[in-house]
Parts: structure tokens; sequence; C-alpha cells
């Protein structure tokens, strides 16, 4: 289920995450390009990487800005060196170290800058404010709001008021700390409307847009914008965003628990790969309720599970019948010629890897049923005994990750006593030098399991990734990664592993 109204933008939303990795290798390559260009000075070169960072990844922003600090100390240019204490400020500003943005921001006199650094120093010292009013409450919270407005009403004296970006972006911000809503709806889209617009300012409008419909109590249309600005954020590789969360939080809202786990997962993986603490702690307070709702889903599924256990083995029992009977005709038979016994030798293999998996599955599935009765006993004592805030702690039998990994370790172990040559018959597959290794811990790793699924008969990669727990594009990524490594062609790489033979 999706909110109605954005259900295509919610599918186009899908297919933009299905190219994230695509859009992150064009944001390397774009770093590569300035790395390796050798027609600017060093200083320049920073600032350029540090503008594609700043973003993407808080560390590595960070190391280029004290390499700025040193580049400008040795060149002892007073430009340069206000220029990367913004930068400084602006960095420590997006990872959630406010208090140290405001010290660099306070030691800065604007009057010695250049009229383009003062409405960089006025723009950003205003963000500061208004993101310290978040984090605050009560007549703390005004202080910094009128603090940041008039930081604002400064940058709007020093910029052109022209058809740019820059200037209807700060007034539009401008006008939301104002409670004019509509008004700075109006000035977003002229932003909007200009174009030298960046994707990463798109996102920022976008979602301003959002906020200010979401005051309007017009969350329909801000559901929209919201959606857009999640969009442009994975357009532009941005990591230090809080839009995707956002989006997944109003998807929990409308009982989408699908989609909102998935987008969750994929902006706290944003936030802990920017290193935004500020961020990691507001998806932190979203992550836990959707995965506890998704926890409490599960356990309404336990009689249905329960139903389709007892209907497995039945019809589990009738096939051991129709099996040993089979056997038993087979036995009778005392003189086949090679074609048929050949034929029955490929048979009982067949029903041999039917068996093996088929009483895997017996045993997975009396261990599962069995760690929920015992969650269930847990659940009621701790309810009888009226001592229900010890319920949110989740017993170790019962976590989701132990769980995990017991299953890996269940599946790689059915699977290679099945296949006890599947690893070494596999890496013949691929280049002399290119094959697959496992960790001394491990039975098969990660690339080894998916193609084990592979050859037995699952290839969709939405099955695979839910089996496995991976996401699409991780499947689609080891997949072609390996395939890459062998000299066959794709179709004759996929026949030859389904021709690996068994036992």
């Amino acid at each position: 289920m999706v909110f109605a109204m954005q259900a295509t933008e919610i599918t186009q939303l899908d297919q933009e995450l299905q190219q994230k990795a695509e859009y992150d290798r064009q944001k390397h390559l774009r770093i590569q390009e300035i790395e390796q260009n050798t027609s600017i000075s060093t200083y320049d070169k920073y600032v350029l990487l540090f503008e594609e960072y700043q973003s993407f990844n808080y560390d590595t922003a960070f190391s280029f800005v004290n390499k700025m600090i040193d580049e400008a100390r040795l060149l002892g240019h007073p430009d340069f060196q206000a220029k990367t204490e913004l930068r400084r400020a602006f960095i420590y500003l997006s990872s959630g170290l406010f208090h140290e943005s405001l010290e660099v921001f306070n030691h800065i006199d604007p009057a010695r800058l250049s009229t383009k650094d003062r409405i960089y120093y006025y723009t950003n010292y205003a963000r500061l404010k208004y993101d310290m009013a978040d984090y605050v409450h009560g007549d703390l919270s005004y202080v910094y709001i009128a603090e940041g407005n008039a930081l604002s009403e400064k940058a709007l004296e020093l910029i052109a008021p022209s058809d740019t970006v820059l200037y209807w972006s700060t007034s539009a911000l401008y006008k939301v700390k104002m409670n004019d809503y509509a008004r700075a709806i109006e000035q977003f889209k002229l932003a909007l409307a200009c174009s030298t617009i960046t994707e990463h300012e798109k996102a920022i409008a976008y979602s301003s847009i959002a906020h200010a419909y979401t005051l309007m109590g017009q969350t329909e249309i801000a559901d929209s914008y919201l959606i857009q600005a999640a969009i442009s954020d994975l357009r532009s590789s941005t990591k230090e965003t809080i839009a995707l969360a956002l989006v997944a939080q109003r998807l929990y809202q409308e009982g989408d628990l699908q989609h909102a786990a998935y987008y969750i997962r994929m902006a706290m993986d944003d936030a802990e790969y920017y290193n935004a603490r500020h961020r990691q702690l507001s998806v932190g307070r979203i992550l836990p309720i959707i995965e506890q709702e998704q926890l409490l889903t599960l356990e309404h599924t336990n009689h249905r599970i329960a139903i389709q256990s007892t209907m497995l083995y039945v019809l589990l029992a009738v096939l051991l019948i129709m099996l040993i009977i089979l056997i038993n005709r087979m036995r009778a038979i005392r003189k086949a010629q090679s074609t048929i016994q050949s034929m029955n030798e490929k048979l009982l293999e067949t029903n041999r890897i039917k068996e093996e998996y088929i009483g895997s599955s017996c045993c997975s599935m009396s261990d599962l049923i069995s760690r929920l009765e015992r969650y269930e006993r847990f659940v009621r004592r701790k309810a009888q005994e009226k001592r229900t805030d010890e319920l949110v702690i989740i017993p170790h039998y019962i976590d989701a990750h132990n769980c995990r990994r017991d299953f890996y370790k269940q599946f790689d172990q059915s699977f290679l006593h099945i296949f006890p040559n599947f690893i070494r018959d596999f890496n013949a597959l691929l280049r002399e030098g290119e094959e697959l290794t496992v960790k001394g811990n491990e039975l098969l790793s990660t690339e080894l399991r998916i193609f084990a699924l592979i050859r037995l008969g699952i290839n969709d990669n939405d099955q695979i990734s839910k089996v496995l727990d991976y996401s699409i594009n991780t499947v689609y990524t080891y997949k072609t990664r390996v395939r890459n490594r062998s000299n066959l062609d794709n179709d004759a790489f996929y026949q030859a592993v389904m021709n690996i033979q068994s036992f």
C-alpha cells in the first residue's frame, strides 16, 4: 500500500534507488577527474574536491578542509584563509557539530570578507541558527530564529535581487521562518525555475516546499514534493539528507511497512556513510518504530505459518510414501537397459536433493516455531507480571540478526552437502587468479551464496534479495562483478552454473 496520490512518484523513487550505485559511480568519476586535473592550482583543487565531498562524506570533506588550511597558510593569502575558515564552519554545521561551527563563525570578521564570501558567511550562519532552533524548545528557539532572520536579512542586502537560485532560496527560507509559507513556496518555485539550479539545490528547494506545505496542513502536496526531494538527493549522490527518512515515516503512517522499512534503512546507510551525527539521531528515532511494527506484523502471521506448516507436513508424508513406492517398484525391475538405468539414477539424484532440502526446511521451520513459541511465552509472562517495559528487549533467540546468521549457516551446510564440489567447479568458470575465496569462518561467501541460489533455480534478483536480506542493487552488483571475471558470455556462464553437478 502507498498513499494513493503519490503511487506514481513512489514507483519513480524505487526506480531511482535502483540507480543509486550508478549515481555514486558518476560522483566518483567526477572526483577522479578533479584529482587528475593538472591545470589548476593545488588550493583550487582542494576547494573543488571539498565541494564534491561536502554533502557526500564528512570525514573526507573535513580532511580537504585541513589541506586547504595548510595550503592557505603556505601561500599566506588572507582571502584563501578566510574562505577555508568559512568552509570549516560549513562542514561542522553539516555534520551536526553546532558548537564547533558556532565557534568558527564567531571568530570570523565579516567586514574583512569579499562580498561573495560575506554572502556565504551570512547564509550559512543563518542556517546554523535555524538548525539550532530546531533542537531546542521554548523561548531559546525563538531567540535563535530571530538571530537567523537578522543574518538572512544581511545576506539579502548583499545578493542582487535577480533571477538567481541563491537569492530566491535565501529569501524563501527567510519567509518560512517569518511564517509566510505561501510566499516562501512561491519563491522556492522561482528558484526551481532557474536554469542554473543544480540537482542538490533542487533537493533543498523540494524539501523546503514540502516542509512549508506540511506547516500549512497540506500533507498530500507535501508528500509529493518530499518524494521529489529524495529523488534529487539520489541523483546528486547527497548523503547528508533527511528527505528519504521522512518519506519512510509518511509511508509507515500510511501502513506501507515494506517501503517504509526499505527506505529508512537506506536513509540510515546514507547517514552513517556521511557520518552526520544529527542525521543519524533523526533517522534513528524512526528506524526502531518501523522495525518494531514489522515484528508485530510477523507475530500476526504466525498462525498462518502454523497452518501452512501442517499442510506441508501432510504433503511431505504423501511425498515420502510415493517415494517409497517408487523405490520398491524400481527394485522389482531386475533387468533394465542402460539408458533406463541412467535416467533412474538421475531421478534418484533429484529426489535426494528434494529430500535434503525438505528435511532442512522442516528443521528450519521447527526451529523457527520453537523460537516463536518461546518468545510468546516470554511476552505472556512479562505481561502477566506487568513488566511490559521489558518487552522492548528482544531476546537473543528471536533477534533477527542471529536468526539470519543461523539461516546462512544452515543453508551453506545443506547446499555444500548436496554440492560438495560447488566452490571448485564454480571457480573453474572464472579466469585464473580471479577465483572466489571464503574466509576461515565461512562456508560460502556472499557471491557464492547468490550463485548457489541460482543453481537451485532461483534466478530473480528480487527473490534472491528477499531470501538473503540483501538489496536488489547489492545482488545485481555482486552478480555483475562475478560474471565479469569469466571469459564466458552471459548465457553460457549461467548455463555452466546450472550444469554444476551434485554429490
